[in-house]
């Protein structure tokens, strides 16, 4: 299971952004999934609580975005809610900012291009 866990990582750090950046911190201590919320277009939004380091300054850090034609989106999915499950901390790398219109598009918050469990 760790082999297939690392494989994941692998696969999804090989197709990250060049601009993108950690929103955690890679060594910890890791953020909180309080809870996973699915678009109806595939997208997901997890609300996370603990330190951000906020490197490409989105407005808020309480949420974070994986959009819905994102590689690797269900396997990070799966990540997160495998952390929620069994009160893991997860880490997370993003690429810019977006807002979601259903959740008033006013306020951005990061994408998730990566995301590990501590």
């Amino acid at each position: 299971m760790k082999k297939v866990f690392f494989a994941l990582l692998v696969i999804i750090g090989l197709s990250s952004s060049a601009v993108a950046k950690y929103v955690t911190p890679l060594s910890g201590p890791g953020v909180d999934v309080d809870r996973v919320f699915i678009h109806s277009s595939g997208a997901i939004s997890i609300y996370i609580t603990g330190e951000t380091l906020n490197l490409d300054q989105c407005k808020s850090t309480f949420r974070v975005f994986i959009p819905h034609d994102l590689p690797g989106k269900d396997a990070m999915l799966s990540t997160a809610l495998f952390a929620y499950a069994s009160g893991k901390k997860i880490g997370i790398h993003g690429s810019g900012c977006s807002t979601t219109s259903f959740w008033g598009g006013t306020v951005d918050v990061p994408i998730v291009n990566n995301l590990w469990v501590f």
